[in-house]
This record gives C-alpha cells, structure tokens and sequence, in this order.
C-alpha cells in the first residue's frame, strides 16, 4: 500500500469483512503450468469451439438487435424455452418460465440464495465435506453451520435428523440444507433413491428448504439416473441449481435455479446485472436449439469415464498401502484419504515442487476435519499428465510415510 492509499477496512461491512479477500490480477492461464488436480476444471480439448462460433452466428443474424441489448428480467425467453426443454427431458423436472431463473453461473444462484436466506448468526445444515464455494459464501454471509457427514449413500439421515431436532430444542429453524447428491464435490458420491427420499421428509417435516446444487447431474457415465430431490418434493422447497459450465463451456457464465415462484421473484429482485448476459444466453440457446448440447454431453460422457479409469489405475499403482479412495460413476472428483501420518498440507507442499496441485482436503469442511483427505480432479489433465501427477504424488507420500515411521520409531 502506498503511502497515499488510505486504509479503509474499518469502514468495510461486516459481511465484507467476513469475506476472504478475491484474487486480484490471477491469469487464469496459469492453470496451465501445472497438473492441476487441484480444480474443477473441464477439459480444455473437449470445448465446442467452432460448435459456439456457430451458434454464435446463427444467434447474432437472427436476434443480434436484442443480444446485444440489456436483458431485464429471469432470463431470456429462448433460453428459458430451452432449459424448459432440457429439465423435462432429462431430469423429468417440470418448470414453466415462472420457476426459471438465469444466472451468471451456478455460483451466482448460490449467492444470490445466501443473501435471500441468510442474515448473519443464522443456522443452515451442509453436508460435510462439500464445495468450498459455498463455503465461502457460508463464511461471508457469517452463518452458523451444522455440518452433518456423508456415508456411501449420502447425508448420515440420523445425524441429519438429530440435527434437526437440536436446532429446534434451541428455539431456531435451518433456513435450508445445502447438498450436492450427484456426483457430489468432493467427494464423488451420489445420493441412493432411498436417502433422497428420506431427506426430502424431514425437510418436509420441519420446514426446511433444501439447496440442491447438481452441477454434474448431465455427466454420468455409469449406473442409472437418479431423480433429483427437486422431483421428489411437493410442497416448494427444494430450490434446483444447475450449470452449463461443466456440459458446454464454463466460459459461457451460465447457470440455473429452479424454484417455485415465490422464491425465482424474490431472487431475481435481489440480481443488479440488468439481466444475465443477454449475448452469451441467445449463443446458449441456440446451441441448445440446434441438438448440440445433447451431442456434445453425449461426446463428454466416454472420455470423462476414461479419464477417471486412468487415474484409478494411477492411484492403484502409486499410492502406498492404507490409501482408499471413493469411485464416482459420474463428474470430476475422486475423494481420497491418506494413510495415518501423513497430511494432505504435507502432501500438497511436495507435490507443489513437482508441479502437481491437489485439492487438500481441509479446504472442504467449515468447523474443522480433511486434514488426511485430497480432493483429485480428473477432468483438465491429459492421460500422460494424470499418469505422471500421480506418479509424483504418490512418491512424495511414500517419502512422507517413511519420515514419519522413522519419527516413530526414534
């Protein structure tokens, strides 16, 4: 800070002040440089490219007058009509214009649902772990978290339901439950039929809204199509994110929330960007329109399974004995958890002196926990560099399970 520039952090509000600071200047090219299982990145060979210059062609010939024009409201009407589509069509959700919102990405949804919610000292209930941007969100909105574990099916339903019963002993309500049942960040689990089910019911019974936030619903690769809470709810109150960040390009800044009415106005009333980009949507919607998002996912599916096989077989190959790690059938992530005496900051430490960065797993819980998990993407990293980064990883934890048998043993 020069010595001009005045300080004026005491003047910050309080949710500024519980924000973490925004990186500031970051190229994101820099991605590049390393293998970066670190980020949920999509990979970069796979991005429709010449697909977008030509819906982008088509959109501006047609309609350019008005995709090039503010764009008041929940979002364009050819892209509301193809989202519609694609819900109903895909994963059975009925939704007419008066429950669609467009954001700028699913991120955006998510904080515009904090700020709806959320005042500060406010309860809500996450899965744990889970996606590090909403818990920065969670952070700066300064809300009380209850965070309730995942098992092999998803959210513990009975600490779930504990939860729920100490939150009203203390005379407060959760102002809604945060969970990604598919393919869920990090850990790559997804949410049984019956734990769904189970879910949706207690909600229902203590009036509690659910956030569902199913980025990677579109990119499942094995097993069958699990319906989304969203469908399983009668009573309006699971509010139904989603992204076309990871199935068309994240570049594009769009996302979703589906809700019933009373939430998508109040949402929409809290938005000050004159509408959702009005230029990247009409591009959206006719790639949409035109069949190339379904070929495109349909393209996505195989070579996301591949990636995550070449992995799994890294991680068998590489990693020391007592390492276990989850087998998603669907999305980017693979959680793993380390063998006792070594921890995922150790770890990331020597594999950032190799090039490889990985997601520790200390970054995805609020009250404390991970620190023997790493969240691995599969998603941005070419087969020799997935091979080589696990390589890497794997012999820097060797070295670290040996330093730390020495220190025992002395």
């Amino acid at each position: 800070m020069s010595s001009s520039t005045r300080d004026l952090t005491e003047l910050f509000s309080e949710r500024a002040a519980m924000a973490r600071p925004g990186f500031v200047g970051t190229n994101p090219r820099r991605i590049a440089d390393t293998i970066a299982f670190s980020g949920g990145y999509p990979d970069p060979g796979t991005l429709p490219i010449q697909d977008i210059i030509e819906s982008t062609r088509v959109a501006l010939e047609r309609d350019g007058e008005w995709a090039l024009q503010y764009g008041f409201g929940s979002g364009i009407p050819e892209l509301v009509t193809q989202l519609s589509i694609k819900l109903g069509r895909d994963q059975g959700i009925q939704a007419g214009p008066e429950n669609i919102l467009i954001t700028n990405g699913s991120s955006h949804a998510l904080a515009l649902i904090f700020e709806l919610f959320v005042n500060p000292g406010d309860v809500i209930i996450a899965e744990a772990p889970w996606f590090m941007g909403a818990i920065w969100r969670a952070r700066a909105s300064g809300c009380d978290v209850r965070e309730v574990p995942l098992d092999a099916e998803g959210l513990d339903i009975g600490v779930l339901e504990q939860t729920l019963r100490d939150i009203k002993a203390e005379g407060k309500q959760a102002k809604f439950l945060y969970c990604v049942p598919t393919f869920q960040n990090p850990s790559g689990i997804t949410y049984s039929l019956e734990r769904r089910k189970a879910i949706v019911a207690l909600a229902q019974e203590y009036n509690m809204p659910i956030l569902e936030d199913d980025a990677y619903y579109d990119l499942r690769f094995e097993g069958d199509a699990l319906p989304p809470m969203y469908t399983l709810d009668d009573q309006g109150l699971v509010m139904y994110c989603g992204t076309f960040s990871k199935t068309m390009a994240a570049g594009m800044r769009l996302g979703w929330c589906v809700a019933s009415p009373q939430i998508t106005a109040r949402l929409a009333g809290l938005k000050t960007d004159s509408g959702t980009s009005p230029f990247s949507s009409h591009v959206a919607a006719q790639f949409a329109a035109s069949g190339t998002l379904v070929e495109h996912i349909n393209h996505l599916r195989p070579m996301y399974q591949h990636r995550r096989n070449v992995m799994l077989s890294a991680l068998e190959e590489h990693m020391p004995e007592g390492t276990t790690w989850t087998v998603p059938q669907g999305g980017f992530f693979i959680w793993m958890t380390l063998p006792d005496g070594i921890t995922c900051a150790d770890l990331a430490a020597r594999c950032e002196e190799g090039g490889v960065s990985i997601g520790q797993g200390a970054m995805f819980f609020y009250n404390g926990g991970g620190e023997q998990q790493v969240r691995l993407a599969y998603s941005f990293n070419t087969d020799e560099e997935i091979q080589h980064g696990v390589q890497v990883m794997g012999a820097a934890a060797h070295d670290l399970q040996a330093a730390a048998a020495a220190a025992t043993a002395d």
